[in-house]
């Protein structure tokens, strides 16, 4: 082997086991546009009120008044938490206020597609596919819209 061939190989392997450890935030989010409360209910594929137990930071549900953009919400120092209506064993239960930005759920290289069962907004039911192809995809993040 010559020189040039076992340096291209050491390269694609440090070039590889670089990229092999990098994620990127995708963070999804609820704007209701309504002048209406509306009621939603997220079902998730494992047990959340036990992650909630152990995790309770990261199921804060933030809000803000108003319609924010990603980046502009993320640069928000104390956003609001939602308060949880119901949180059984796989579901949590959230009034989303009118006018209002929410964020979901957070997640790396959109996880919470995977880790969300369904969305339940005023009793129509959507599943990550269809919030998918529903919503925004803005800065790697996905914004759903209640118009």
């Amino acid at each position: 082997m010559s020189i040039k061939s076992l340096t291209i190989g050491f390269l694609c392997c440090i070039f590889g086991a670089v990229l092999s450890g990098c994620s990127w935030i995708t963070d999804f989010y609820i704007q209701n546009l309504t002048d209406s409360k509306k009621i939603i209910k997220i079902n998730y594929r494992y047990s959340i009120s036990k992650a909630i137990a152990n995790e309770s930071d990261s199921f804060a549900f933030h809000y803000e008044n108003g319609i924010w953009s990603p980046r502009s919400f993320y640069k928000i120092k104390n956003p609001k938490s939602l308060e949880k209506i119901e949180v059984k064993d796989s579901s949590v239960v959230l009034e989303l206020y009118p006018n209002s930005t929410t964020k979901m759920y957070t997640s790396h290289n959109g996880s919470w597609r995977y880790r969300i069962k369904s969305v339940e907004i005023n009793g129509t039911i959507f599943y990550p596919s269809e919030l998918i192809n529903k919503s925004r995809y803005i800065s790697k993040s996905y914004v759903y819209t209640i118009e």
